[in-house]
């Protein structure tokens, strides 16, 4: 079919074969696509066919015109719902509004008048596919600049200009392949000696760059970039400092004789020194930036190591690694294994490195005072936390041995974590039950909601699902139509409503559909299940 879909409901045949008759469809834009005698077919022919345009009539059984628009917006939000009515009632008209319903028309309508009605509404769909196509446009235009926000984004993370979150985002957009925890990383810098200019130059690049990816390729993780300075940077990552930084030189020596063996002989090539978390790149960057400055300045072609240069085997010298920071970090995200494992860590440090025991204990304090904070911070009372009256500065400082200082935090860290995960729990089922209580009284209100719900309750959707689910096993549809029929039942049982009154008093605008969720539910029809229960009921005297 060519043109805009169009489908039609109205409950009267003569109807509905009359519009589709009348109007030249193909001539002014339209495909009929189909005609439809209830809400209930209108809402499976548009979930099949997803029509550009329905209209339909707003008086129809079992489920009006008003309804039909509602539940259209929600499986279909892209069609167009025109209202065709024979009342030219402000209150209908006001509702359609609600409902974002695209024109709202009251009968009798000519045919000339329809058919400028459509022509109005094919400018409209125009504009939107007009509209859409510029969307792509832009979205074609992006995923061509992509490569240039990668490399600004390594630029700016190398440079240490990225905070957490920033850094987290970024390397889930780019999809690189970088771990952002639990690693090593190390920076090689390349430059030529002596640049060439102009196209030259960046023809250089480009080839020295495609040179450089195939190589890194064929040795293990690793990518490859530019830094704001046009020089390329290669970063690798590993399991620990000392394997990333062994591997690095060795890449350095590998790639520099490749190098060599081809036309690029005055490159020369920078060595960082190894760093434990991305927000020490900028460590890493700089010393191997800092390393091939002093090469450049010498013009020397060839391999620089900043720990050679600087004649120092480690960037720590008399610093303290950031544990305590870690450790809140891994802490605030429930990451227990990654607790444990900068814990372990910092007690591999101290069995490694050689101190006095007085920057033995000022390393151990600051972590513990990283870690204090960090409670503060979560709103973690210490009294909850720490025996009464205890002190754990001079608690540590009672630790005999690194054993007993790994298994100290182990215990700190587990109790800190127990904590957040009890006042977690909690908060959840204080939620559900708040949840269950309000559905018990407003399970009557047709609008109640989801998110409706949750904005009561001050807290996410996605949240309370989840939260619901656990302590319920139940969705909110579940549960709301749970308490629905069972005061549905009751009613059946205890007065003499009819059906579809009982439906309006439960909360539901449609009692058709009332009926096939008691019947779902119960398994049998609402009559039947008020014969069954017969001589339980309480008839009600009408006046």
């Amino acid at each position: 079919m060519s043109g805009y879909s169009f489908v039609l409901v109205d409950d009267e045949p003569e109807i509905r074969e009359g519009i589709r008759d009348a109007i030249p469809w193909e001539d002014l834009g339209f495909s009929f696509a189909g005609a439809c005698a209830n809400g209930f077919e209108a809402l499976e022919l548009a979930e099949r066919i997803r029509p550009d345009v329905v209209m339909t009539d707003i008086n129809m059984p079992f489920m009006d015109g008003l309804v039909l628009a509602d539940r259209l917006l929600s499986i279909v939000p892209d069609t167009k719902v025109l209202i065709i009515s024979g009342y030219d009632d402000f209150e209908y008209a006001r509702k359609a509004l609600q409902l974002q319903v695209y024109d709202y028309i009251v009968k009798p309508i000519t045919p000339g008048e329809f058919k400028t009605a459509l022509i109005k509404l094919k400018q409209t769909l125009d504009a939107e596919q007009e509209s859409r196509r510029d969307l792509e446009h832009i979205k074609k235009q992006l995923a061509e600049t992509i490569p240039l926000l990668r490399e600004r984004f390594l630029a700016r993370l190398i440079e240490g200009k990225l905070d957490r979150n920033s850094m987290s985002e970024g390397l889930g957009y780019f999809d690189l392949p970088l771990p952002p925890e639990g690693s090593a990383y190390q920076c090689l810098v390349l430059d030529f000696v002596r640049r060439r200019k102009g196209e030259d130059f960046h023809i250089d690049l480009i080839t020295e760059r495609n040179i450089l990816e195939g190589f890194i390729s064929s040795l293990g993780p690793g990518i490859v970039f530019q830094d704001e300075a046009d020089r390329l940077v290669i970063l690798i990552w590993g399991k620990n400092r000392a394997g990333v930084y062994r591997e690095g030189l060795r890449a350095a020596e590998l790639l520099w004789h490749k190098l060599q063996s081809l036309r690029f002989k005055d490159i020369a090539v920078g060595v960082g020194e190894a760093v434990e978390s991305l927000e020490s790149l900028e460590t890493a960057y700089h010393t191997a930036a800092g390393a091939l400055a002093w090469g450049m300045l010498r013009e020397k072609i060839g391999l620089t190591a900043y720990r050679e240069v600087m004649g120092k085997t480690d960037l720590g010298g008399g610093g303290s690694p950031g544990w305590g920071r870690e450790i809140v970090s891994a802490l605030k995200t429930g990451a227990g294994e990654e607790v444990r494992r900068h814990i372990g860590a910092m007690v591999d440090y101290f069995r490694k490195t050689p101190l006095t025991i007085d920057d033995y204990h000022i390393k151990l304090r600051l972590v513990l005072a990283a870690l204090l904070q960090g409670m503060e911070d979560m709103e973690i009372p210490q009294r909850d936390i720490f025996p009464p009256s205890s002190d754990p500065f001079a608690d540590i400082k009672q630790l005999k041995s690194l054993d007993e200082v790994r298994d100290w935090f182990f215990l700190l860290a587990d109790t800190i974590g127990s904590y957040t995960s009890t006042r977690q729990e909690n908060f959840a089922l204080v939620k559900v039950r708040e949840a269950l209580d309000y559905l018990e009284v407003h399970y009557d209100d047709p609008a109640l909601s989801l998110q409706g719900l949750c904005k009561k309750l001050d807290i996410s959707t996605s949240y309370f699902s989840a939260v619901l689910k656990k302590h319920h096993d139940k969705t909110f549809v579940e549960e709301l139509t749970g308490i629905r029929i069972r005061k549905a039942m009751e009613l059946l049982r205890t007065t003499d409503l009819m059906t579809y009154e009982i439906a309006e008093k439960v909360g539901y605008r449609d009692a058709h559909y009332f009926s096939l969720s008691f019947r779902k539910s119960t398994g049998f029809t609402a009559t039947e299940y008020r014969n069954a229960n017969a001589g339980a009921r309480i008839v009600r005297v009408r006046p």
